[in-house]
């Protein structure tokens, strides 16, 4: 997943310590004391020692009590946390992996694979890791990402990319020079299976590589992040796997190969490549690559208020719409900007900036070409991708033409995704047509490519069908501070359900999220917000909210809420602006009401100083239908015409016996809160998995961080 564009300084000071000689592996012992471990960690024996532990025992003490720590979002009880992996449904549980460093807060080689399940999506609790590297193994420095499918005969499995140091002297020969990369490490496609229990505690490791090597002689600048679905042949006959892997063409751009097999262990053949780029302005390298069939709702507004927790939605076109992002940064540099990168890609970066740097819709690429059809017959959690065949056998049609003409497919059903050179850039999709017969996808016609999220801190989504037949997307949401006193770094955004409408993407929490919610509802009605003056939701408390608003224009230029700071000098507030001139969803940072009166003019020569997240939505000049989910410094934003800004909001430590600290406000004129709704969101945490076993490898994973983690390295905000 993560583009390493290491410069050749980072790549000198790969550390021998760490890199040069086996690394100390996660013992499967029972936890010792923490006075046995203090000594390994550089702690004093003598009598200061007493009161070096006393201090970080409070520490931890006060970690648990963290005022930014989210509570509703799937994340690790400590550690750094990145790309969700192979979310899958299976014996009536949903499971989430994500990658995983268990002992410190920034990203780092021998990354494993953490778990999280649940039953309802609702409650979850922490589970054993999936993988870990294997000492000496194609993937002793890291289990990088992958995916998680369900085979024919109902058996898990797992397929990711593996990493093993070029420095590390025990991981074997390096690949011949035809298939070499020349990264910092070398990357192979593993698979794994459960050992038989049906929880997905336990994973066993195939020897056998899924794929030991790229194709020779090819200009790649990377080869990882496998993604599995299901090809069906144009008579419904002839099932074959389909493997996308992300990757990128040396001086041309961004890739996507493609693989096919009868077996998900063996036999995948190169297949080309699924689509590429022909300059870098989307990126160099294709990262974490997802390709679904959507299925079209034609819901009425009032169907979709059902499934958006009572605020109808209106959905209508995307624009493209290029948004604000850095550009790619160096695998250390962006990996530490926020959250992040941890693998490599040794390419230019491009013109990702140009492309993406600023807020302005750009005209819908007109639709052209015929599209491969089909119908989705998505089996648990795979992508069958199969076209609706009108031959009777003989090679002729019986059928009517106003019939055949019904069943032609629609050009824009598949959604495809990627993840561009690292995180400081936006996911981006495009919505088209996927040619099963030459398994290419037709980016000539297709729609995008558009922003995931307008947000800056979602990347690296995967997906799943669930035992219901629905789209379910979860991203990884980066933290945007410093390593500090704190014992985590990221989370996984609430999962999504993606569908079409008519031809675009519809994004919005799953219904059970919902559930969450707990205590009496907060509500008001038909509220006058008069121009640049502070409107408190007053009476409302709590940190973790789910809020709908309906806002009427009246005659404002903008309006949204604003999120109190509760730093002394006033650092820490945000807020979530519509503004209806240039139908922009924008998070603005740092600034008192009356000075985000006038928002930015795209056109402007200068701007106005003010740190701004977000892109242009499609609305009309009508009302905004709002759901925002504040999980402390987490915060997702939702419109009800399926737009999605995930964004961070660091507020501080609130007063005691404080309110939540929320405004509505309103520039240009006077805005109108139609209704709005709130409710105190309770955690989603259960108690942790145990086994059976009275010492399990999950309690000595997981031992007090202050004990094992690094702490004070830095990242850029």
């Amino acid at each position: 997943m993560r583009n390493l564009a290491l410069h050749r300084q980072e790549v000198s000071c790969l550390d021998k310590r760490h890199f040069g000689k086996p690394r100390r592996r996660l013992s499967h012992r029972p936890c010792k004391p923490i006075t046995r471990r203090a000594p390994c960690l550089g702690f004093p024996n003598g009598p200061g020692f007493k009161q070096d532990l006393e201090t970080m025992l409070d520490m931890a003490n006060s970690l648990r009590h963290d005022p930014e720590k989210p509570v509703f979002h799937v994340m690790p009880r400590h550690g750094w946390i990145n790309d969700p992996n192979g979310p899958v449904f299976y014996e009536g549980k949903y499971h989430v992996f994500y990658q995983h460093i268990i002992n410190g807060c920034e990203w780092d080689f021998g990354i494993v694979w953490g778990h999280a399940a649940s039953s309802d999506l609702v409650h979850w609790e922490h589970m054993p890791p999936a993988l870990l590297p294997t000492p000496g193994g194609a993937d002793a420095d890291g289990c990088f990402s992958g995916c998680c499918i369900v085979d024919e005969d109902g058996t898990p499995i797992i397929l990711y990319t593996g990493v093993r140091l070029r420095s590390n002297p025990e991981c074997g020969p390096l690949p011949p020079a035809e298939c070499d990369l020349n990264l910092p490490f070398v990357e192979t496609q593993l698979a794994a299976v459960p050992e038989g229990d049906p929880t997905l505690t336990m994973w066993s490791k195939r020897e056998e590589p899924v794929l030991p090597m790229p194709p020779p002689d090819m200009p790649l600048v990377g080869w990882r992040d496998p993604f599995i679905f299901e090809i069906k042949g144009k008579q419904g006959n002839g099932r074959e796997w389909g493997m996308l892997m992300g990757s990128g063409l040396k001086g041309q751009g961004g890739a996507i190969m493609i693989y096919r097999s009868e077996s998900l262990y063996g036999g995948w053949r190169f297949d080309g490549m699924l689509c590429e780029a022909n300059n870098t302005e989307t990126g160099a390298m294709w990262e974490c690559p997802l390709l679904l069939e959507l299925t079209q709702t034609q819901a009425s507004p009032k169907a979709s208020a059902q499934t958006t927790g009572g605020i109808q939605s209106i959905h209508d076109s995307h624009t493209q719409l290029p948004t604000p992002t850095g550009k790619p940064a160096s695998f250390r540099e962006a990996r530490n900007q926020g959250g992040q990168t941890d693998k490599a890609v040794e390419s230019e970066p491009g013109n990702f900036q140009e492309m993406f740097g600023r807020i302005e819709p750009q005209p819908i690429a007109s639709t052209s070409g015929k599209a491969a059809g089909g119908v989705s017959l998505l089996s648990r959690q795979i992508s069958d991708l199969s076209i609706v065949s009108q031959d009777n056998g003989s090679g002729s049609s019986q059928q009517p033409a106003a019939q055949q003409q019904r069943q032609q497919p629609r050009q824009h059903t598949h959604f495809l995704c990627i993840s561009p050179d690292a995180p400081t850039n936006p996911v981006l999709y495009w919505l088209g047509a996927f040619d099963h017969q030459n398994t290419k996808f037709i980016l000539d016609g297709a729609k995008g490519p558009l922003k995931l999220d307008l947000g800056d801190i979602l990347y690296a989504p995967n997906l799943m069908i669930d035992g219901k037949g629905r789209h379910i997307l979860w991203g990884w949401l980066q933290e945007r501070r410093k390593v500090g006193s704190y014992d985590y770094a990221g989370c996984l955004s609430v999962p999504r359900l993606l569908h079409l409408r008519g031809d675009r993407l519809i994004q919005e929490p799953v219904p059970e999220v919902s559930n969450l919610r707990r205590g009496q509802c907060w509500k008001t009605r038909h509220l006058s917000i008069q121009e640049e003056e502070m409107t408190p939701l007053e009476g409302l408390r709590g940190s973790s909210l789910d809020i709908e608003v309906v806002l009427d224009r009246g005659d404002a230029s903008a309006a949204g809420l604003l999120f109190q700071g509760w730093d002394a000098a006033g650092e820490g507030s945000a807020a979530i602006v519509y503004d209806w001139e240039r139908s922009v969803l924008e998070a603005i940072y740092e600034a008192p009401p009356r000075d985000m009166g006038a928002t930015q003019d795209p056109d402007a020569e200068e701007d106005d100083g003010l740190r701004r997240v977000g892109g242009p939505v499609e609305a009309d000049s009508g009302d905004v239908h709002m759901r925002i989910l504040l999980d402390h410094s987490c915060v997702e934003v939702y419109l009800g015409t399926g737009e999605v800004l995930s964004t961070r909001i660091y507020r501080g430590h609130p007063p005691e016996d404080a309110d939540a600290g929320i405004s509505f406000v309103s520039y240009g004129g006077t805005a109108n809160v139609k209704k709005c709704s709130a409710w105190v969101v309770k955690s989603i945490w259960k108690r942790d998995f145990q086994p059976h076993e009275q010492s399990s490898v999950f309690e000595t994973i997981y031992e007090p961080v202050t004990a094992v983690m690094p702490m004070g390295s830095p990242v850029a905000a």
